[in-house]
Parts: structure tokens; sequence; C-alpha cells
């Protein structure tokens, strides 16, 4: 692989970083304006909103923009790990929301089951692309059949 190529795929890594923190930053800013003026009432799911994306999101994509291994998932296997990590935060939200208010929900429980599932399928499909990618060819050494 050219330094080029590595070097594109290291900056796309850090973008994707930098987006996540940059939604942290706002969960955590949401969630604290938004327990100001909930008149002394705390929610845990309101407090630990910023931590999906921060942990989920930005660590995972520093990981591997730092990595020299670690190759830069596929938009289908990123986008599943995206859509998880999404519906995690959303869910910790609504969670937080209600529970602020003084009330609950039956369909906030399907929110970490769903998260959790789309986590493990962005997974699964991640490690599937790494490892077709370690076992194919290089592209100079792959015959061509006519």
């Amino acid at each position: 692989m050219s330094a080029s190529v590595i070097e594109r795929k290291r900056r796309s890594a850090v973008r994707q970083t930098v987006i996540y923190v940059c939604i942290a930053m706002f969960c955590g800013l949401f969630s604290a304006i938004y327990e100001h003026f909930s008149h002394g009432v705390y929610s845990n799911a309101m407090i630990c909103l910023f931590a999906y994306p921060l942990v989920l999101g930005a660590l995972p994509y520093a990981a591997i923009a730092l990595s020299k291994r670690l190759p830069l998932p596929e938009k289908r296997a990123a986008g599943v790990w995206d859509c998880g990590v999404t519906t995690l935060a959303v869910g910790s939200c609504l969670r937080g929301v209600l529970e602020i208010y003084g009330t609950t929900s039956s369909y906030t429980a399907l929110y970490a089951p769903v998260g959790i599932a789309l986590l493990a399928v962005g997974a699964i499909l991640y490690f599937r692309e790494a490892k077709a990618r370690r076992t194919q060819p290089p592209a100079e050494s792959r015959s061509v059949s006519v």
C-alpha cells in the first residue's frame, strides 16, 4: 500500500475521531443544559449521554488512526457501527428526558439491545472485511484471465 493511501486513510480516521469528539461535547452540553433547567432532578442516563459517542465512536477511530495495523472500516461496517452508537445515544437521551420528566416508557428498553446488536453486526463486518483484505493477494500479483 502506498504512503499516500495510508495517509489518506489515517486522515479519514482522524476526521471521524474529531466528529465523534464534537458529538460527545454536544451531548455533554445538551445534558448539562437540560439538567440545569430540570429543577434539581437528575438522570444517570442523561449524565452518561456523552460517553456513548466518546467511548464507542472516538476511541475506536483514534485507535485506527494511531495504529499502523488496523485497517479503516469499509462504508458498510462503519455505517452499521455508527447506527449502533447513535441508537445507544438516542436511547440514553430519551430515557434521561423521561426520567427527568418523571415518567417511563417500555420502548426505551429496546434501544440498548438494538444498539448492541448493531454494534455487534458492525464489528463482525469490520473483522470479516479486514480478514478478506489480509487474505487477498496484492493487486500487482493477481493474474488476469482472458
